[in-house]
């Protein structure tokens, strides 16, 4: 049975609508693109901004060609005219404008490559919020020119293949998003909190919540997301500065008596556009561990919280016994350690020890 022409448009279609990567869509279109457009080579490209090339391509015959493509395509007269026309199907009739191909450095780099590459149908595709940005090239190794009846049709196309490149772009995000989700609901007791560029809060592990109360009782010192206003500030500091082109990590410390909390800033890869931050916090005591010996669990527990500052009546919310036995377990911690000044004696101690 004769296949419809109109068959190869149909699956084309279904290859838009269903795929959901760039890999899974050259399987689904490539040889369609081929046959409908009479091309010999097809290329697609995915635009990445922060990978250090810029560009993921996918194409069967011309990969070596393209493989250093992020080296020389400002001197690409493919490059340079759908830069100035997105969304535009252009041939390389209109691209050229008189010039010769064989004196462009695109032909040179793919007789370089061994391929015989005479034409070129290609589109930019840029959507208006510029995630998910593409391209789409069709290249012939024949005399004649691609016609302008197939001009029309890659025209024609733009719109859903603009459309298929969001959705790359959209479900790459979200496996993404899915896979730090996991990484740090993975790490058992961590306290993390996810904020994107502006210091909106988009996720934090469930550990984190009582240990901002605990290191900033006061609603002052948070904002209406329970942030900290100076985690914001130093954000401010470091986007302001070269630390937003690095991922390296950068610290903010608080110390409180023999307590310390540490926060790393660490920039995380882009999803749906959003630049992210991870803020993993860390909170460091400075009680000798040798005083484990010397005292009981309890009391060991009770002389941690008074390093970081709190009172008998805070340490008794906290640990959810009675104020009275915190007293109890502070005077007994005190003579088991020769500690004859209060807390600030016990602060003291824990410095020199």
């Amino acid at each position: 049975m004769s296949r419809s022409p109109k068959q190869p448009l149909l699956d084309l279609t279904c290859g838009l609508v269903e795929s959901r990567s760039l890999a899974q869509f050259q399987e689904r279109t490539e040889s369609l693109l081929t046959r409908l457009f009479d091309a010999d080579h097809v290329a697609f490209c995915q635009m990445h901004p922060d990978l250090p090339t810029g560009f993921e391509w996918r194409a069967s015959t011309t990969g070596h060609f393209l493989q250093s493509y992020h080296q020389w395509y400002p001197d690409d007269f493919v490059f340079q005219s759908l830069s100035q026309n997105p969304n535009t199907a252009w041939s390389d009739l209109e691209m050229l404008r008189g010039k010769k191909l064989h004196d462009t450095e695109t032909y040179r780099r793919s007789r370089e490559s061994h391929l015989r590459l005479r034409h070129v149908l290609a589109v930019l595709l840029v959507p208006e919020h510029q995630v998910g940005s593409g391209a789409v090239a069709l290249y012939s190794d024949r005399v004649r020119a691609f016609s302008a009846t197939k001009q029309r049709l890659l025209q024609q196309l733009t719109p859903a293949l603009s459309g298929a490149f969001q959705n790359f772009a959209r479900f790459g995000a979200l496996s993404a998003h899915s896979q730090l989700m996991e990484e740090l609901l993975r790490q058992e007791g961590a306290h993390a909190i996810v904020l994107d560029a502006r210091r909106r809060e988009g996720f934090r592990t469930e550990a984190v919540t009582a240990l901002l109360e605990r290191w900033f009782p006061s609603r002052s010192d948070r904002d209406e997301d329970g942030i900290p206003r100076a985690w914001k500030e130093r954000m401010d500091a470091f986007l302001a500065g070269s630390a937003v082109v690095t991922s390296t990590p950068l610290v903010w410390r608080e110390e409180r008596g023999t307590s310390s909390l540490e926060v790393c800033f660490t920039r995380l890869p882009r999803i749906e556009g959003r630049d992210l931050w991870e803020l993993r916090l860390k909170e460091l005591h400075a009680i000798p561990e040798a005083w484990r010996r010397i005292l009981t669990p309890r009391e060991f527990e009770v002389a941690t919280l008074i390093a970081q500052g709190l009172s008998n009546q805070d340490i008794a919310t906290a640990l959810a016994i009675k104020e009275g036995t915190v007293k109890d377990h502070v005077e007994a911690s005190f003579k088991r350690l020769g500690v004859t000044s209060g807390r600030t004696g016990l602060l003291a101690l824990a410095r020199r020890s």
